[in-house]
């Protein structure tokens, strides 16, 4: 399913975790409605700036994937509105001037971005 021009609902529900564990990563429609405005809001204008594909390390999690992964009890991941990209120079500095987010979080290697 396409949730926006260049982002489908299948990249944002892949895990490597989920498949390991046997772990089948079920969204409910406000999840994907969140997820659609999170790729509408965040990461279209991330890669109309920056003119290339952006890889999605972690999107939505459900409640046995997050746990499996070690997220927070209340992750954003869980409700379709968080997203995990890899960490390129000029992502964290795009997104803070011009994204509104309720969470951006430089982990290292990767940007955490929730809605």
């Amino acid at each position: 399913m396409q949730l926006t021009e260049h982002f489908t609902l299948e990249e944002m529900l892949r895990s490597e975790t989920a498949t390991k564990k046997g772990i089948e990563n079920r969204i409910n429609a406000e999840e994907v409605n969140n997820l659609q405005k999170l790729c509408q809001k965040v990461l279209e204008p991330l890669r109309a700036h920056f003119g290339k594909p952006i890889r999605i390390n972690s999107g939505f999690r459900c409640k046995a994937l997050n746990d499996a992964v070690g997220g927070a009890k209340n992750s954003y991941h869980t409700k379709g509105r968080a997203v995990d990209i890899p960490f390129v120079p000029g992502y964290y500095a795009f997104l803070r001037d011009n994204v509104k987010t309720t969470e951006l979080i430089n982990e290292g290697t990767w940007l955490h971005v929730a809605l």
